[in-house]
């Protein structure tokens, strides 16, 4: 991957001019930028202007993909930050404000529980949502049975003696930890506890938070690799010049309208099937691949077929 993102040395691996230079790197006096296509974009073009015409102007895609990488490289990252605050970020700061944070939550809200032999002791049952993330402790079972869960995307549950993560997806459930209680907890446990470690729950939220983005943004750059497979075709019948890397780079940007549709359902609670807003998703970047390169097709002698 990283040697397509090398427009100059992957232009001289393929036999094309190595004097190759996007229009986006010229000077604003050379004439060829004075009679540039429809797809040219300035060179210092924002991560806020690269948003809008992802979304709003699928013939400058081709211009996007011309930019320097690092230009690229912030706007993958802005994306994979959007994401992280629809989906985890305002859902889990919105419910901390909710029970007035782990102080209040420990102290008023969670019952008083002790672990003694392995084995958890609580006088309630208990359960808290942090955006796709739920903890349910419930005591009445040695492990917590998968019918009370609420269906989040990652669900610890702490039974009476064994405490297990659960990773939920299209309906189905994976177990992805199964312990013992002491696992979890020190006999001789209680909820003053974790009071004193509220801290490291503040730390961990964060973690959780970062490992979340570079998620995401590994799954929409897989994404664009497949959906590079179409476009990469689809170049090689025009005279644009363009590299694997520019392609790769347009895939990315044509993702955007279907990764915000898909991650803003999902931030309100799938509102419409997740399916349909995938499916749709997937339709408008194929699309916004097709309107930035299909102008441009059969222009090496060819004709359409």
């Amino acid at each position: 991957m990283k040697s397509w993102l090398d427009d100059e040395t992957k232009k001289k691996d393929e036999g094309g001019p190595s004097s190759y230079t996007p229009l986006s790197e010229l000077p604003d006096e050379d004439p060829n930028k004075r009679n540039a296509p429809d797809y040219f974009v300035p060179e210092r073009c924002s991560v806020l202007e690269q948003l809008r015409i992802s979304i709003m102007s699928p013939k400058q895609l081709i211009g996007l993909s011309q930019l320097k990488v690092s230009r690229f490289v912030k706007y993958v990252l802005i994306i994979g930050f959007l994401v992280i605050i629809m989906t985890y970020i305002v859902p889990t700061a919105a419910t901390l404000a909710g029970f007035g944070g782990f102080h209040k939550l420990f102290e008023e809200k969670m019952p008083n529980f002790t672990v003694q032999n392995g084995t958890l002791t609580a006088e309630s049952r208990f359960s808290v949502n942090l955006g796709n993330y739920e903890i349910l402790m419930d005591t009445e079972e040695d492990t917590v049975s998968q019918d009370k869960f609420l269906g989040k995307l990652v669900t610890v549950a702490i039974g009476k003696k064994r405490v297990q993560v659960v990773v939920s997806q299209s309906g189905l459930n994976e177990v992805a930890v199964d312990q013992p209680i002491s696992y979890l907890f020190e006999d001789g446990f209680t909820r003053q506890n974790l009071v004193d470690a509220i801290p490291g729950f503040y730390i961990a939220l964060g973690l959780v938070g970062l490992f979340s983005m570079a998620g995401v943004i590994v799954k929409y750059l897989i994404a664009s690799l497949l959906y590079m497979i179409l476009a990469w075709g689809l170049a090689k019948q025009s005279d644009l010049g363009l590299t694997k890397g520019n392609i790769f780079r347009l895939c990315f940007y044509a993702q955007t309208i279907g990764i915000l549709l898909v991650n803003l359902n999902e931030a309100l609670g799938f509102l419409i099937p997740s399916l349909i807003v995938s499916a749709v998703g997937i339709f408008i970047s194929i699309r916004w691949v097709a309107k930035s390169l299909g102008p441009y097709l059969f222009q090496k002698g060819q004709t359409p077929a």
